[in-house]
């Protein structure tokens, strides 16, 4: 069991920050858990998991101002050693504008030596023989639900625990191989801006390039008026018409009577049907 110090108010973060400078920390492991529209609608951050080496601790963001967030994650005084932070980082920068600054991301560490991307699970049983437990089980865990068990909190920290670890031993091998240069010449080439591409991903499938202009804007149309009833309900989009029906409806391959869940309430039902056929 690793035990852990839970944050969730504006001053217990508070107490954590100074804690890191009066303790003299200039480099965490961190991880965040977020929910992607798979459990509720829209995008949300859930958890902030953090390893300074020694200890470990859970920021609870639900009533965390951004204000407090914003001095953690902006800090450049700490180094945080994220595993392909880009999820992360495009995640606090749509919902707070925040930009996390001084991140040293290992997967950049991982794509020299690998020659391409490759899971976290994977690199630290490759490089530290060490199997992460219960990975499968959390996959899809709801973390919006309060309180969080201690078993999903117990999974949320492995991604932190091994960090360290991880970095030395990718730095080792790095060297070892003489790829140092290649790795310098990553970090300065590469762009880590954080950039937020508008269109949705379905929008950007091989299924919606290969329809036609008009079969385009009937699924644009029916998309809105799902996204509009998805928000309302506070329901993943998908639930309320799956991506793949709305492609069939585009097509004209099936009807939009048909491709509503029983379970969508009558009232969201009628309100979708009236709006694209009225």
């Amino acid at each position: 069991m690793i035990k852990y110090q839970y944050i969730e108010t504006d001053s217990e973060i508070r107490k954590f920050i100074n804690y890191l400078h009066s303790e003299g920390i200039r480099t965490v492991a961190m991880d965040f858990e977020g929910e992607f529209s798979l459990h509720q609608y829209g995008e949300a951050l859930c958890l902030i998991q953090i390893y300074d080496g020694r200890n470990s601790f859970i920021i609870d963001p639900v009533k965390i101002s951004a204000g407090e967030l914003k001095k953690l994650l902006e800090t450049r005084d700490i180094v945080k050693l994220f595993y392909d932070a880009q999820s992360d980082k495009a995640l606090v920068f749509k919902k707070y504008g925040i930009e996390i600054l001084s991140v040293f991301d290992l997967a950049d560490l991982v794509w020299i030596l690998e020659g391409q991307g490759r899971g976290l699970d994977a690199m630290i049983g490759k490089y530290l023989q060490i199997t992460l437990s219960q990975k499968k089980k959390f996959q899809r865990h709801n973390w919006t639900v309060r309180p969080v068990n201690n078993e999903a909190l117990e999974y949320a920290l492995q991604d932190v625990q091994y960090l360290f670890q991880l970095k030395d031993e990718l730095l080792k091998n790095i060297i070892e191989k003489g790829l140092f240069e290649d790795y310098i010449h990553r970090l300065v080439t590469k762009d880590y801006q954080v950039r937020i591409n508008p269109v949705p991903g379905i929008k950007r499938k091989k299924e919606y390039k290969k329809l036609s202009r008009e079969q385009k804007r009937i699924f644009d149309r029916i998309f809105d008026v799902r996204d509009r009833q998805a928000e309302k309900l506070n329901w993943p989009p998908n639930n309320v018409i799956s991506n793949a029906d709305l492609i069939g409806i585009a097509r004209g391959d099936q009807k939009l009577e048909d491709s509503i869940p029983s379970k969508v309430p009558r009232k969201s039902r009628i309100d979708i049907i009236g709006e694209l056929e009225g």
